[in-house]
């Protein structure tokens, strides 16, 4: 399948493309100009590639939680690309992301994740950060173990097996990723199109989405000046 993502949901700008079994990716910090990065980095990944917007089959994008900004120009931005080619869309939690590339990174590094649970954080300002944690199945897929929410920056005790903190949420709350049964702290991970494109192409048909309901997800009520 040929797969376009985008994603601006963080202070990361990323982007990728998965043509056949070819995936390329970009990624780069850029607290700002997420508008102007995000189209000319894909359309330089699709030559890379070496496909057009014609033969894109998917949509992907990053939904959030995040800066409310960004989730809108990346969820505009890919649904734009989409309604053009009455394409399909798939979003991507930017926490599942968070949490899919903390477990890459233990894998690389020689790891057992059988049981590991990746705890992800955002920080979502005024005292409170974006929260979930997961683990993974025998098929190596994610499973959801602490919903997706907006909360005070505090973890539910009493997780078992090792863990693995990743996400901003830790570098602004340090106190989160402390603790024995801690792994390791990644407070500078920001979510990139590598993982999400992988938990893309773990969905069916029916988890696709048409343009309408590609909508993205705050988390939060109050997205004023956010």
């Amino acid at each position: 399948m040929n797969i376009l993502y985008f994603d601006s949901s963080t202070e990361a700008c990323t982007a990728g493309v998965l043509a056949g079994d070819r995936l390329v990716t970009d990624f780069e910090v850029a607290p700002r100009g997420h508008a102007e990065k995000l189209l000319p980095m894909a359309e330089a990944l699709l030559a890379q590639a070496g496909i057009g917007f014609d033969d894109l089959e998917l949509i992907g994008f990053g939904r959030g939680p995040g800066s409310f900004t960004g989730v809108r120009i990346a969820t505009a931005m890919a649904q734009g690309v989409a309604i053009s080619r009455d394409l399909p869309m798939a979003g991507v939690s930017s926490l599942a992301c968070l949490a899919a590339g903390a477990f890459r990174r233990l894998k690389a590094a020689g790891e057992a994740v059988d049981d590991v649970e990746a705890r992800v954080a955002i920080d979502a300002r005024m005292g409170e950060i974006y929260r979930a944690a997961y683990r993974l199945d025998a098929e190596g897929r994610l499973v959801t173990v602490l919903e997706e929410g907006v909360t005070e920056p505090v973890f539910p005790q009493g997780a078992a097996g090792r863990i693995v903190a990743s996400g901003s949420g830790f570098g602004r709350y340090p106190s989160l990723g402390e603790g024995r049964e801690v792994l390791r702290v990644e407070p500078e991970a920001l979510p990139h199109a590598e993982d999400a494109i992988e938990l893309i192409r773990r969905l069916s048909e029916a988890d696709y989405l048409s343009p309408d309901r590609a909508v993205p997800q705050y988390l939060r009520d109050n997205v004023a000046g956010r």
